[in-house]
């Protein structure tokens, strides 16, 4: 089994963020992604390859023009402003009708209208880190489209919060959608016609970002399962209500277990099975365990392997698996593995 990597995510390394009245160690740390990828290399399935590089374009599908120009641009500006070194951490956010109007020239105004939180920061590597992350999930979809039946993209930082033309929640751009909207652009010009693609979401929080971005696509659905808004970041959205023919939300409450959220699980596999997808972008988030500070379920180690065995026995159709969230590094990696191990077993 193929899995794409990209040893650029090192650049992104925030010295702190803003958390629950907390000043915190950054909780999206390096150590996350090389930890799961020195388990991944003690695994003779798992084929380690670099991620390849791809024109700016493909960015500009999922993302507005003017928020990827401030990415590239802002710690640049952050720093001639005469501003903090250490990183951009927003201390005003625009909200409602003030996102009706082009963000403010000065590098505070636009940090409050491009980034939704005080636990996302920006530094001098972030969008480096950021654009190879996006590169990592679209050489796991070339992947697929040469013909393996399923490829890991171990991205970092992950995606699911960025939206159209926002960061947060250590988003910046959504893996996700940028590859699934590979896809099916790729997809369409081999099958000469349209084609469909899912995206299941099973971090603990809600995608924010990816139900932003998919309501500007076509054929792409978003399934969703994530903590009950009421009670998990990012608080505001993630209710069934706002289910829509291109995303299914799944709210669960606190405390779920294994067969509760297996259940749940089941019915997000038969709405995209309903939905027809060719092609599916698994978002794996591990912050569902257990044993997860960042997350209020109760999930063991072992549900991971049975989620993939049912995806497996479930959806025959070519699958990418993006890396989201996950935090407790003690078990981080190995429930990244459990999930990962029935994918090996099968496709080699």
């Amino acid at each position: 089994m193929i899995v794409t990597y990209s040893p650029h995510h090192i650049l992104h390394n925030p010295p702190k963020e803003f958390i629950s009245n907390h000043v915190v160690a950054y909780g999206e740390s390096p150590e996350r992604a090389e930890l799961i990828f020195e388990a991944l290399m003690d695994i003779p399935h798992a084929a380690l390859t670099r991620a390849e590089q791809f024109g700016m374009g493909h960015f500009y599908k999922v993302h507005a023009a003017a928020y990827l120009e401030y990415l590239q641009t802002a710690y640049a500006e952050w720093i001639a402003a005469g501003l903090w070194p250490e990183g951009i951490m927003p201390e005003f956010f625009a909200l409602g009708k003030m996102r009706d109007h082009p963000p403010s020239r000065s590098p505070e105004g636009k940090a409050g209208f491009y980034m939704t939180d005080s636990c996302t920061m920006i530094v001098k590597g972030t969008w480096e880190a950021v654009r190879f992350s996006g590169f990592t999930a679209l050489t796991g979809a070339k992947y697929l489209l040469l013909g393996e039946s399923c490829v890991f993209s171990l991205c970092r930082p992950p995606g699911h919060h960025a939206g159209f033309d926002y960061a947060g929640g250590y988003c910046f751009v959504n893996n996700a959608s940028l590859a699934a909207k590979f896809l099916q652009d790729q997809g369409v010009l081999e099958a000469k016609g349209r084609v469909k693609v899912g995206i299941l979401d099973i971090d603990f929080h809600h995608g924010n970002g990816t139900q932003d971005i998919v309501q500007r696509l076509e054929n792409i659905l978003l399934v969703s399962i994530h903590g009950d808004p009421d009670y998990a970041y990012p608080y505001l959205t993630g209710f069934e209500s706002e289910n829509t023919l291109k995303n299914i939300n799944f709210p669960l409450p606190p405390g779920i277990s294994d067969d509760e959220y297996f259940l749940a699980f089941r019915d997000a596999i038969s709405r995209l099975k309903q939905f027809g997808a060719q092609y599916l972008v698994v978002s794996l988030g591990v912050d569902t365990f257990e044993k997860e500070e960042l997350g209020n379920f109760r999930l063991s180690s072992e549900i991971y392997t049975d989620l993939a065995e049912y995806l497996i026995s479930e959806m025959d159709i070519p699958k990418l698996i993006v890396m989201e969230g996950g935090y407790n590094t003690a078990f981080l990696a190995r429930n990244v593995v459990s999930f990962l191990m029935p994918f090996m077993n099968k496709y080699g």
